[in-house]
């Protein structure tokens, strides 16, 4: 009975697990990425070795601030019989330390937010009909309304280094900019979840993160679609076999990397280089610009030889 009672529990979570991957993805000023895999929070060196940062914590969103200080959560479950949840909150310094910075709580995180501004600004949503957004200094006391909209599938927020808040509803991105009203930013964008039996389409874009250039790439299905600000999508990134893409971020060299998860847990990070990301791009302006006037010229000179020959 007691074993049974346990592998309910861990088929229980892993399908929370599988359902709600991390999207903790975020780089230092030395280069090091910090990504979660939902039992630890990994370090990968600029050289491609990885440590463990942060042991032993169900990490879902990680923010690093201007001072190289790690921020995150743990997560737990308290079993059936309880059928509650737990949490806290904690730093890594930047020697490696590892502190509380709120003690075990039941629940989840209420008024706390790891999408933030360089100013240490939290931006929160208190989620219903209608749901409202929040802007909270870090102390959790300052609390200012900013938007509000009635949306009832609303995922994680994203604020960019140009002042603009995004979020997906479903699979639409949404847009708050400072002193306007939530508006559609763009439709239909995320891939439906099959997974989603409630047609809710609940975590059809796992994450959205923005450039310094106005761009957004949008995490869904098993690609990464980039909108630029004159909302042309494109596809510039496809995961392989059962890997789906959770979150990605661009370094300050240009590399770009892109986490990944799949069906039994397991969480990776991928880098494709500047120099590949350069000849990634010729390539498809080959195929995008040339290859069209190649073919119209060769359908030319076909259709010019067959009319001579009928001549």
């Amino acid at each position: 009975m007691l074993k049974q009672i346990f592998i309910s529990i861990c088929l229980f979570i892993t399908s929370i697990a599988v359902a709600d991957p991390g999207v903790g993805l975020v780089i230092d000023k030395s280069g090091n990425v910090f990504y979660s895999d939902l039992s630890q929070v990994w370090m990968m060196k600029p050289d491609g070795s990885k440590v463990v940062a942060v042991p032993n914590v169900h990490s879902h969103e990680l923010y690093l601030d201007r001072n190289g200080q790690l921020f995150g959560e743990h997560l737990w479950y308290n079993g059936e019989k309880a059928n509650t949840w737990g949490y806290y909150l904690w730093c890594r310094k930047p020697d490696g330390t590892i502190v509380k910075v709120k003690d075990s709580t039941e629940g989840f995180p209420e008024w706390y937010s790891f999408t933030r501004d360089d100013l240490g600004y939290m931006y929160y949503v208190e989620k219903g009909i209608p749901s409202y957004f929040w802007q909270v200094d870090s102390t959790g006391k300052e609390k200012t309304i900013i938007g509000t909209k009635s949306l009832s599938d609303i995922g994680r927020l994203h604020f960019s280094s140009k002042g603009v808040l995004y979020f997906p509803n479903k699979t639409d991105v949404y847009i708050l900019q400072k002193a306007d009203s939530v508006q559609l930013f763009i439709k239909d964008i995320g891939e439906k979840n099959p997974n989603d039996s409630t047609g809710g389409n609940s975590h059809s874009i796992m994450s959205i993160y923005s450039d310094n250039d106005g761009n957004l790439y949008i995490a869904t299905g098993n690609v990464i679609k980039q909108v630029d600000k004159k909302k042309a999508v494109l596809t510039i990134y496809k995961s392989a076999g059962d890997w789906k893409p959770s979150a990605c971020l661009i370094a300050p060299n240009g590399d770009f990397f892109v986490m990944e998860y799949n069906s039994t847990n397991e969480v990776r990070v991928n880098k494709i280089s500047m120099a590949q990301r350069k000849q990634i791009a010729r390539e498809h302006s080959f195929s995008v610009y040339f290859m069209p006037f190649i073919l119209a010229a060769v359908l030319i000179i076909v259709v010019y030889f067959l009319f001579r020959k009928k001549k």
